[in-house]
């Protein structure tokens, strides 16, 4: 056997007790450390040689390596892709609980172990899930949960995986005193003068005789290995810091940079500016900042999907809620003025030509039935698909209105006017060959100007005479689709410019009283707006509103001068959120986030001499289209949040969108995908449908606002909005969904309290109806519903009806008669919204 072993230094963080990482597995040599390390195969397969036994090991194998036990790694698996968390724990800190884990071996190799060790097992995989959430996550409290978790972890080993003193295997014959000077030379080697001479007074040795035991039983010299040593030690500093190299040689041991050189390009075979150009890393609290770099998000997801204990999935049977409480005291005589409900002032949705299928009338008749938004919005309105622009052989062209006329028939009927974005540009009329989304929307300027204003004048002519002019000018018309951003606008600026201006006077030219605005503005950066504004001056002309979208994202500091991947380079086959995770340009925001962008945005542009009627034509918590957290309760809580927090501020605000009938991209679409929508593709309501429908049900006065609560009053009767949300953490934050699942998507979530309120009510008298809807994880979501009756992928009538059933919120009814005060008592569940109707009995 190979006598060149090589002890390993474990450096644990102050605040922790245990070292737990994610590695790419290749191969590492034989080597020891003093505590025990627990092995999680998350990916891919490898051998461990543990003294003189041999173990193959597979995905979602545990193992465990006993504290001074030689042992060898290997990956069995192509190069990159064995994957494995390693759990380092601190004997000293267990010590402190009169546990020597020093003295004790423990035999753990799940690949050995019965059913009678399935408990056990899942139990340590969820802690080793927890663990490292708390760490990438930096959780609230984090060092002492970790601390509660080990202990526990403890435990299961000594209950289950300890070895009888009489059984214990035997080590291999090593020589103590070696292994005891490797750690004196490992813990002094930062040391300058450390020498030969030093080694032998410590261990009362011949320094001749300790050069050549040294040599013959390590396999190099004395100075080699140290010179190793401190190398090793020095990599870390290299990879992760700004220190000269000058600085980080001198302080790791070596004489001058020289000798640090010269023993660099040794053993590593390039000088350490190289390698640190090559391995630099950014360190936040000690964690990489591309820490999740190391090995793929699927080798992740494998450890997150054990973050749950099974038997423990719902809200009511976990034992970790807090309970926070708080009291409102209300006088329900005040008013603080008039609510102005631009919540249901407009609702979206993705592509013109879905309005002309039978399914999505059926569901938008139903959300105007129940909850009844004024205006809707979508792209595509000139869309290839709806034929309306066509050009001959001989180069003539035609329109054609007809499937134009079904679409806005269909809106009309279900009683919602349309919000109409003009654009984007028919292929035929297109000048360049960009375009977004599969149902190639072209985003060029046209190839002859004359031929788009025919068009315009054309469309504007045919729906006035259609419909009325009157009726016409209730409408809006918002030119085009974020045209600031590369991937919706392949021309120039200044192309862009000209092509509004020329719009613009060919439509008022027919009647200037027809509201043209745009441009559903995703970025407010830069100099567009400024530019803009010198352009309408220049050409006198105008614009009628302004919109904008809002969603929540941010920049990441940790990766802000990467550059943003171009949507329209990406295939209609991918999914976008996969290139923002790459560039880690941005992500998404904190719980404020979303309100203070809006804020940023509104006063933007009012430094503008821009119209006050300003819209938010797109807003979403994410930009993902298959993002699972949109199907969970989360949605409606995020909903209400921003809804009652910004709803003041514009004249309307569209939610992006109200079906998952939508597709920009060639996506798998199962039912629960985390499509946008309010509601599944089949109709089915989602939890955040009833977010609007709450919402809608508000009274037109405002009587109390807080941050999680809203109440007011609609002539006699009165309206309580409460909800209980809680943030995703860093991880989701950061496009990275490992801790996510298709049937567990409440992983990803900082803080999960259950909230109690006691409302005060003053100055009210008579006798009420209180009728209490709630919607929350048991009754109200039809994902969580699915969940729980074991997420089939396929529905017969019975499942959707009894999916329909559950998707509906729960209700509690009770009668009271107040003299003056009442004092009303309510829990909500994490992710619950509530609303509360006092309606007077006469």
């Amino acid at each position: 056997m190979d006598t060149r072993y090589q002890y390993e230094q474990i450096d644990y963080q102050v605040d922790l007790p245990v070292k737990i990482f994610t590695q790419t597995v290749e191969r590492f040599p034989f080597h020891w450390h003093e505590d025990l390390e627990l092995l999680f195969v998350l990916d891919g397969s490898l051998e461990i040689r543990v003294n003189r036994d041999s173990f193959n090991l597979e995905e979602g194998d545990l193992f465990l390596v006993n504290g001074n036990e030689l042992h060898f790694v290997n990956s069995k698996t192509t190069v990159g892709k064995t994957h494995v968390l390693a759990l380092q724990i601190d004997h000293k800190y267990v010590k402190k609980h009169n546990i020597n884990l020093s003295e004790k071996r423990f035999y753990l190799n799940s690949k050995e172990m019965g059913t009678k060790s399935t408990y056990s097992l899942s139990h340590i995989k969820y802690i080793l899930a927890n663990m490292m959430d708390l760490i990438l996550n930096r959780k609230n409290l984090y060092h002492l949960k970790i601390e509660k978790l080990l202990l526990e972890l403890v435990v299961i080993l000594l209950e289950h995986y300890e070895l009888p003193t009489q059984t214990k295997e035997k080590e291999i014959d090593r020589d103590h005193r070696l292994l005891e000077i490797l750690k004196y030379m490992n813990h002094h080697c930062m040391d300058s003068q450390l020498s030969l001479q030093e080694i032998a007074d410590e261990f009362s040795l011949n320094p001749q005789y300790l050069s050549r035991y040294f040599k013959l039983n390590v396999g190099e010299s004395f100075k080699k290995k140290l010179d190793s040593i401190r190398l090793n030690k020095s990599l870390f500093s290299l990879r992760t810091t700004d220190e000269k190299i000058t600085e980080i040689a001198l302080k790791y041991g070596f004489p001058d940079s020289k000798a640090y050189y010269r023993v660099f390009k040794e053993v590593v075979g390039i000088t350490p500016m190289q390698y640190r150009e090559q391995y630099k890393v950014d360190i936040e609290k000690n964690i990489p900042k591309d820490y999740l770099n190391i090995n793929s998000r699927e080798s992740l997801a494998n450890l997150f999907k054990h973050l749950e204990k099974k038997e423990n999935r719902t809200d009511e049977n976990r034992k970790d809620l807090k309970v926070a409480g708080e009291q409102n005291q209300i006088n329900m005589k005040q008013s603080k003025g008039k609510v102005t409900p631009t919540f249901t002032k407009l609702m979206t949705f993705g592509y013109a030509p879905h309005a002309l299928r039978r399914d999505f009338t059926d569901q938008l008749h139903q959300i105007q039935k129940e909850i009844g938004f004024e205006y809707v919005r979508f792209h595509g309105i000139f869309a290839d698909q709806l034929l309306v622009y066509n050009e001959k052989k001989d180069g003539t062209y035609y329109f054609n209105f007809n499937h134009i006329d079904s679409l806005l028939d269909n809106l009309l009927q279900a009683n919602v006017k349309p919000f109409i974005e003009i654009g984007f540009m028919p292929k035929d009329l297109a000048s360049t060959e960009d375009k977004i989304f599969w149902w190639n929307a072209y985003v060029s300027p046209p190839k002859e100007m004359n031929r788009w204003l025919a068009l315009l004048e054309a469309f504007f002519k045919h729906i006035i005479n259609r419909y009325g002019l009157m009726e016409v000018r209730t409408w809006y018309f918002e030119f085009w689709n974020e045209p600031e951003v590369r991937s919706f606008w392949s021309g120039t600026e200044e192309e862009f410019f000209n092509l509004y201006e020329k719009s613009y006077k060919r439509v008022k030219n027919i009647d200037s009283e027809i509201r043209l605005g745009g441009f559903g503005l995703m970025s407010l950066a830069g100099s567009w707006l400024e530019n803009f504004e010198s352009f309408m001056k220049e050409k006198n002309i105008h614009i009628d509103f302004i919109s904008f979208h809002v969603y929540n994202l941010t920049h990441n500091r940790k990766r802000i001068n990467k550059p943003l991947p171009k949507l329209d380079n990406i295939s209609v086959s991918e999914n976008p959120i996969e290139q923002f995770a790459e560039y880690g340009s941005v992500m998404l925001g904190d719980e404020h986030n979303l309100t203070i962008k809006v804020d940023q945005a509104i006063q933007k542009l009012k430094t503008y001499h821009f119209p006050d009627e300003i819209w938010i034509s797109e807003w979403n918590a994410s930009i993902n289209s298959r993002d699972l957290l949109h199907d969970t309760c989360y949605m409606g809580t995020f909903i209400v949040k921003n809804s009652i927090q910004n709803y003041w501020k514009v004249s309307g605000m569209g939610f992006w969108t109200f079906t998952d009938i939508f597709e920009e991209f060639q996506l798998e679409q199962p039912l629960f995908h985390g499509g946008f929508g309010l509601m599944t593709y089949n109709g089915i309501k989602k939890a955040a449908y009833h977010a609007y429908y709450f919402l809608s049900r508000l009274g037109d006065e405002l009587i109390y606002q807080e941050d999680d609560i809203i109440v007011t009053r609609k002539g006699n009767d009165y309206q309580i909005l409460l909800y209980n949300y809680s943030h995703p953490n860093q991880l989701y934050r950061s496009f990275d969904y490992s801790q996510l699942n298709q049937t567990s998507r409440y992983t990803v979530f900082e803080t999960e309290n259950i909230k109690t309120h006691e409302l005060l009510l003053s100055e009210v008298n008579g006798n009420y109806l209180l009728k209490k809807q709630f919607v929350n994880r048991k009754q109200g979501s039809s994902y969580d519903a699915w969940v729980d009756i074991g997420a089939p992928e396929h529905l017969d009538t019975d499942t959707m009806n009894y999916l329909k059933g559950k998707a509906e919120p729960g209700i509690h009814i009770e009668s009271v008669t107040i003299e003056g005060q009442y004092t009303l008592h309510t829990t909500l569940q994490p992710h619950e919204v509530q609303f509360i109707e006092m309606k007077q009995k006469f």
